[in-house]
């Protein structure tokens, strides 16, 4: 479910005499970013409890809704979906000085997927990201356009796959070791707010939506069918307003924050999703066409660990 309304400061540069950044002029504009956010966010969050209340009830209802979560839609840059900050497919890396460029197994250099920057995407985030990053790296073994020799990877090896923080400020572009140091090229991304419910199948049960979220069922269950049965069904899905996306956990194809999607694991077991990339964004091209998605135990986030992050593949 897109938001539409949110402001543009978030993707504007702003400055002053002779171009500089100004940063009294950053900090009122962000503010009205979070204002803005807020104001859109509540709005968002009053139709999604509206259709939830009309399907499953005064009890059930509003404990679906309070299940969604901020995420972003991303999507290349363009005249009239401008880039927001510094978020980006490929290119060089942003990281601290000294920072060395991230290898698997001591010789195979990671390449360089996705920029985000978190400083731009935070008012609308707020409190669901437990820890605030500047800039985001993420890095992804992939050997295909290289010419690596072949070598078993274990994609379940946390060093398949490396995310690194940087600060802005700071921050400058460095190019990896051949044979990665060309990379990808460079697009802006254009980050679209969005609020997004857990990721269900058709065919998921009543039952299975409560036992997964710790729901309280309430005492009139029954009265909206078996909940054994499968009560959520197409009608779910089809409740959502046209034009919007259908079920709003389907934000885009490629995503950053929010809910996992198209995944059978991880939904509410403490992790927290970064980044979705698929087939369809970038010049990679992953198995069937699939996605890849960077993951990390939400505490490890919160203590700033981000060497938990791994990898999940979908329909790898």
């Amino acid at each position: 479910m897109e938001n539409t309304g949110s402001s543009g400061g978030r993707s504007a540069v702003v400055s002053g005499v002779g171009g500089e950044r100004n940063p009294v002029k950053i900090q009122i504009l962000s503010a009205m970013d979070a204002w803005l956010d807020q104001v859109n966010q509540q709005t968002e969050l009053t139709r999604i409890r509206e259709v939830c209340v009309e399907r499953l009830g005064d009890h059930l209802g509003p404990q679906v809704a309070a299940l969604a979560r901020p995420g972003f839609g991303l999507e290349p840059a363009s005249e009239n979906r401008p880039a927001t900050g510094r978020c980006r497919l490929g290119g060089p890396a942003l990281m601290d000085p000294g920072t060395p460029w991230p290898m698997y197994d001591d010789d195979l250099p990671l390449t360089l997927f996705a920029v985000l920057d978190v400083d731009a995407l935070a008012p609308w985030l707020g409190d669901s990201l437990p820890r605030r990053f500047g800039l985001l790296n993420f890095f992804c073994h992939y050997a295909i356009p290289h010419g690596f020799e072949h070598r078993y990877v274990d994609h379940q090896d946390p060093a398949y796959c490396r995310v690194v923080p940087a600060d802005p400020a700071r921050a400058t572009e460095v190019s990896g070791p051949s044979p990665v140091a060309d990379g990808f090229t460079p697009v802006p991304l254009h980050a679209d707010p969005c609020l997004g419910l857990p990721n269900v199948p058709a065919d998921a049960s009543l039952e299975q939506l409560i036992e997964e979220f710790g729901l309280d069922p309430g005492p009139d269950l029954r009265s909206l069918g078996d909940p054994e049965e499968s009560v959520l069904g197409p009608e779910w899905f089809d409740a959502w307003p046209p034009g919007e996306g259908y079920y709003p956990a389907a934000m885009h194809d490629d995503q950053a924050f929010g809910w996992l999607l198209n995944t059978d694991q991880l939904s509410s077991d403490g992790h927290t999703h970064l980044l979705r990339i698929s087939s369809n964004l970038g010049e990679w091209e992953f198995s069937e066409g699939g996605a890849v998605l960077f993951v990390i135990p939400t505490e490890a986030l919160r203590d700033g660990d981000l060497s938990q992050a791994f990898i999940e593949a979908d329909m790898w």
